[in-house]
């Protein structure tokens, strides 16, 4: 589960670290390579629960005690693993659900590395709260079906792969639930 809050200064930022370290959690401060809202800090936490209720009730506790040490939070997002996304099939909701494919790669060949993510409609991001300036996360969306993103994402890592762009990491999740998909407005086509 991610929970975004506001932009936060350098001391807010020292502040929510802080806070997410002692609630056991990962903070994050993604920067979007483009967008109407380019910082988006997130606490990050990846937990095994037995229903979207239950994860629901988990993020409702962080964002109030969020609120309560003075960020606001403009977002709440539940992810599961894009091969669990038929046991949510049946399960109504408000918004359009969506795969995503985050890739960490090097950022090297930048111009290259922009083509390429025209080409594959795909966006880059990086976590600044890491020490990696040379590193950036290419992000797929799909709101298409199971087989349309396994489709896209294989061939987003072939080239990839064959464009010698170091593959570091990479994960595949469903989003189960997203209440503001519109802060990603101008980093992804919404």
């Amino acid at each position: 589960m991610h929970l975004t809050t506001g932009i936060l200064s350098q001391q807010e930022q020292e502040a929510f670290v802080n806070f997410c370290n002692q609630q056991g959690v990962k903070p994050l401060l993604i920067e979007l390579a483009r967008g109407d809202y380019t910082q988006q800090p997130m606490l990050s936490e990846i937990v095994y629960l037995p229903g979207l209720e239950d994860a629901l009730q988990r993020a409702n506790q962080y964002s109030q005690a969020l609120r309560t040490s003075g960020f606001a939070v403009t977002r709440l997002k539940i992810e599961v693993p894009a091969t669990k996304a038929s046991l949510f099939a049946e399960s109504s909701t408000n918004f359009q659900r969506y795969f995503e494919w985050h890739g960490k790669v090097d950022y090297a060949r930048v111009d290259d590395l922009l083509a390429l993510c025209t080409t594959h409609e795909v966006h880059l991001s990086r976590n600044a709260l890491k020490n990696e300036a040379n590193t950036r996360f290419v992000t797929l969306r799909e709101y298409g079906n199971f087989e349309t993103f396994v489709h896209r994402r294989n061939q987003l890592i072939t080239t990839l792969t064959e464009g010698a762009w170091n593959l570091r990491k990479q994960q595949s999740e469903y989003c189960v639930y997203d209440n503001n998909v519109f802060l990603d407005s101008g980093w992804l086509v919404i």
